[in-house]
Parts: C-alpha cells; sequence; structure tokens
C-alpha cells in the first residue's frame, strides 16, 4: 500500500517557535539584570524584632537611620545630630513625606531615638514609625 505524503500548501517554510521564544526570554533576562535598579546604601543596621509589626507600603518617606556607633543618617546621607532637625524640616517641605521611619541598631539608646522622633515632630511630621523586623528563623 503506498502512502502519499499530503504537501501543505503554505506561503513558504516553517520557522520553528521554540529557538525564537527561548531567544526572548534571554533577552528579556539580560536586561533585567543588567538595568539598573535602586537600591538603598548598604547600612548594617540591627534592627529590633517585633510580632505584632505590619509591613507598610514603601511611598515618599523620610528615613532616619541611627547607627550602633551614634551616628545619624536622613535617608542614606550622614547628618550631624546637631543639624538633624533643620535636615528633617527642610526634606520635610521639600519631598512632603506622608511617614516618617526610624531604623535604630536594638542597642542604641532611647535618647537617641527620642532625639529622632522629636525632630520629626518638630518639622511638622507627626506619622511617625519604627521599622522592626519579624521574628522569623
Amino acid at each position: 500500500m503506498l502512502r502519499k505524503r499530503l504537501r501543505r500548501e503554505g506561503n513558504g517554510p516553517e520557522i520553528p517557535m521554540t529557538p525564537v521564544i527561548d531567544i526572548v526570554f534571554l533577552l528579556l533576562i539580560y536586561f533585567l539584570l543588567t538595568s539598573q535598579f535602586i537600591t538603598q546604601e548598604a547600612l548594617k543596621v540591627d534592627l529590633p524584632k517585633s510580632e505584632t509589626g505590619k509591613a507598610t507600603k514603601q511611598e515618599e518617606v523620610l528615613t532616619i537611620t541611627i547607627t550602633k556607633d551614634k551616628k545619624f543618617l536622613l535617608n542614606g546621607r550622614p547628618v550631624p545630630e546637631k543639624h538633624l532637625f533643620e535636615e528633617v524640616k527642610h526634606l520635610a517641605n521639600t519631598i512632603r513625606p506622608k511617614h516618617v521611619y526610624i531604623e535604630a541598631d536594638r542597642n542604641v539608646e532611647v535618647q537617641l531615638l527620642i532625639t529622632a522622633m522629636d525632630a520629626a515632630r518638630k518639622a511638622g511630621l507627626n506619622h511617625i514609625l519604627i521599622k522592626t523586623k519579624s521574628p522569623g528563623p
């Protein structure tokens, strides 16, 4: 029994789609890995743990960081303690943040935390949140 091959009527040769899809995904991964991402400056701040803390949305915020060696950083930029209020007030008027995050190392004195909170309140910012980490593994 002879079988006749059916010839497809088409507009030309077919292009296999699997290699094309592979190349598209490789290009996508390449551009994702090589694009610039917004990253925070790497600071070693050991946040205290909290079991009742909630995650908040990241929007226009003002972050005051207090490091272990008692230095203040305002949105990642070092600020002397005596100029903290002026800098917070300037940024409060410039970016109009909805929240003030305070990232304090778990071993800093409470007075430094109060200093940061006072600077934010004097600048007219009353929604102050203290960053903590979950007590996970």
